[in-house]
């Protein structure tokens, strides 16, 4: 009887005990999300910078086409 209680407790615990654990799982789960989130954020903060960068190209055009025709006028 001893023997096989010592048997069940052994299967028992080699099956319990798969050998992988859950926290590798986790921790790419979660640098996974982190990758896609970074990656979002840079590509809407280039947005921001192009769309601001293309707006100061058209404040500097129009002051210096007014720079000019207040120059031929004189």
């Amino acid at each position: 009887m001893k023997k096989l209680l010592v048997v069940l407790a052994l299967g028992s615990f080699v099956a319990c005990n798969s050998g992988s654990s859950t926290e590798s799982k986790i921790d790419s789960a979660a640098d996974a999300k982190k990758d896609i989130i970074d990656s979002s954020a840079s590509a809407k903060k280039d947005m921001i910078d192009s769309s601001a960068e293309a707006k100061k190209d058209v404040v500097d055009s129009a002051a210096k086409m007014a720079t000019d025709t207040l120059k031929s006028k004189k």
